[in-house]
């Protein structure tokens, strides 16, 4: 796997892309990460690390006038598991698997962005 590409998002809501040297949107984004390139963005002010509320939006983005890639009733669980906070490994099992599903599917590139995770599935004992 390549090393993240990194981002740097200004004050200004711009996106940099530094290994091009140009500005980019989250449609460009979109395309990196389904070519199997891995991003990571930093806020340019603080070097915060932003990559997981940046995919976020582009999958919000995407929903859009599209049929749902996340159906409202899986994203209201993921909340509600993330507001009881009692587990730790929550993000880790979700994670693997959806990973276990891309290996399913080897036309789809499988990468993680900087750390950031996409959680797919709830654990057991929870229906989604």
């Amino acid at each position: 796997m390549s090393e993240p590409r990194l981002i740097r998002k200004y004050v200004n809501r711009r996106l940099y892309d530094t290994a091009q040297s140009r500005y980019v949107n989250l449609e460009d984004l979109r395309e990196l990460i389904t070519k199997g390139q891995p991003v990571r963005v930093v806020e340019q002010a603080t070097g915060v690390d932003i990559t997981t509320p940046v995919l976020l939006q582009i999958i919000a983005e995407t929903q859009r006038g599209h049929a749902p890639l996340l159906s409202a009733e899986f994203l209201a669980t993921v909340i509600r598991l993330g507001a009881q906070g009692s587990d730790p490994e929550l993000s880790g099992r979700l994670d693997r698997t959806l990973k276990g599903m891309m290996d399913k599917q080897p036309a789809i590139p499988s990468t993680s962005a900087g750390g950031a995770s996409v959680s797919v599935a709830a654990p057991a004992g929870y229906t989604v």
